[in-house]
């Protein structure tokens, strides 16, 4: 059997039933954070020229696009909301792979479920295998010695889950959902490039792979064939990608399921890569209650070392909402400045508002960026771990590291910080009166209970 084949049967024939409770209580906390993404999210930078564009082009149909009522076909639906999902970077993430499975699962979910008039529990057992197929997809290919690291695993992989989900809800036979995973894998790409660069690109990574996943579904419902060996093939997907020999089947067809459960809600909007400086610079902060001007010199270090993904100085250009949301040294000041790290601190105007923070991050690279040689100067130089360093006035000198980011545990996020978590991205564009939220959150959270996801969408986004 062929490992296409082994997730397609996965993805089709498993029954919902048989799915468990914990995973289903997950995929509802997973749905809330998602939805929660999407609504501060639908006016960042760049969604707005996107959604137009795609509004002018793209065919009228039955999926919805989120908080505006515009009605079109499937993959450009899931293309709009799979953007705002992911605009801010604010997304859930799996941990075990690095990858935003989330925000292209959930948007082709919905809107298959929008066209077949699947229910809520049809709708949220496809978004679990999703979670899984991509998962099982991914954990090889982060394993792997030689894989770039600049491809970006959320696009390369998350789409196949995304054809998971779509093939179940739309009642693709399984040699059907063979073809689109075959399909899918023409489209398959994704680099860190528009990271590098700060470039808008970067948020409609994910939508992209979401669009080219419902494309792949709907072409092999039509008899349009794909390969089959996409992932151990000579040209599959892990020999192209890794240039290593791919898993054996059977490293695919686990009967336990698991994936949404492990999945992680994140804390800050920021680039992950630095969650763990930011939760050190609160906890200083917490702890030792400085205030901005007694603040002489900070240093950190993260695996990556200086000057390369996010560790590069805070210099405001075009966008100053990415600039800020994927610098190190703006995090950490932010952090260190005003106690907190909010989804609303990083609004344009609040960022080039903010120059307690801006001084103190451009300050931050000036004085220094630890490389790893300069771990000795730490009192724990283990390695792995990150580290923050605050020098005061005074002459105390204050040191906190850990070794990954709150939001590689899954229990760090437990539903009643992920309901605080919605308030704050409800709100993120003017105030909204918390019976409108409680309306919406417990819409979200009776998600199994719904009949017509498509009334559903139409309701409470």
């Amino acid at each position: 059997m062929s490992t296409s084949r082994a997730l397609a049967e996965l993805a089709i024939h498993t029954p919902g039933g048989s799915l468990p409770d914990s995973s289903r209580q997950a995929a509802l906390k997973m749905l809330l954070d998602t939805c929660a993404c999407a609504h501060c999210g639908r006016e960042a930078p760049g969604i707005g020229e996107l959604i137009g564009l795609e509004r002018e082009l793209a065919a009228k149909g039955a999926a919805t696009v989120f908080f505006s009522g515009d009605k079109l076909c499937l993959p450009s639906a899931a293309y709009c909301n799979a953007a705002m999902m992911h605009a801010l970077d604010f997304d859930n993430n799996y941990p075990g792979a690095d990858i935003h499975i989330l925000a292209m699962v959930v948007p082709v979910a919905l809107a298959c479920s929008e066209e077949s008039g699947a229910s809520g529990r049809d709708c949220l057992s496809s978004i679990i295998l999703g979670v899984e197929v991509a998962a099982r997809i991914a954990k090889p290919y982060m394993r792997a010695q030689k894989a770039h690291a600049y491809f970006l695993t959320t696009s390369l992989v998350g789409g196949w889950g995304a054809v998971a989900t779509a093939a179940r809800l739309l009642g693709l036979t399984v040699d059907q959902a063979v073809h689109a995973m075959g399909i899918y894998y023409a489209h398959t790409c994704g680099n860190r490039q528009a990271l590098l660069e700060r470039a808008l690109t970067k948020r409609i990574q994910p939508a992209i792979a979401a669009k080219a996943a419902l494309y792949s579904v709907l072409l092999a419902r039509r008899g349009f064939t794909g390969p089959e060996y996409v992932f151990e093939g000579k040209g599959g997907f892990y020999r192209c990608y890794t240039q290593d020999a791919p898993p054996p089947v059977e490293a695919f067809t686990a009967v336990s399921f698991g994936a949404i459960e492990e999945t992680s809600v994140k804390h800050f909007p920021t680039c992950g890569v630095h969650h763990a400086v930011i939760a050190s610079a609160l906890y200083l902060k917490r702890d030792y209650a400085f205030e901005y001007s007694d603040i002489q010199r900070v240093d950190f270090f993260l695996r990556e070392g200086g000057g390369t993904l996010v560790s590069m100085p805070f210099v405001p250009g075009a966008y100053p909402q990415i600039d800020a949301q994927f610098c190190a040294p703006y995090a950490i000041a932010l952090a260190l400045n005003k106690g907190s790290v909010a989804v609303r601190d990083f609004e344009t105007g609040r960022v080039l508002g903010d120059r307690q923070t801006m001084k103190l991050a451009q300050c931050t690279w000036e004085q220094t960026c630890f490389s790893a040689m300069e771990l000795r100067h730490y009192s724990r130089p283990e390695a792995g771990w990150k580290y923050l360093k605050v020098t005061l006035r005074d002459g105390r000198v204050l040191e906190h590291g850990c070794r990954s980011a709150p939001f590689n545990d899954p229990n760090s996020m437990p539903l009643p910080k992920v309901r605080e978590k919605f308030r704050e991205c409800m709100t993120m564009y003017g105030e909204v009166t918390s019976d409108v939220i409680e309306r919406v959150t417990q819409a979200i959270l009776d998600f199994e209970r719904v009949t017509d996801v498509g009334e559903w969408v139409r309701t409470t986004l």
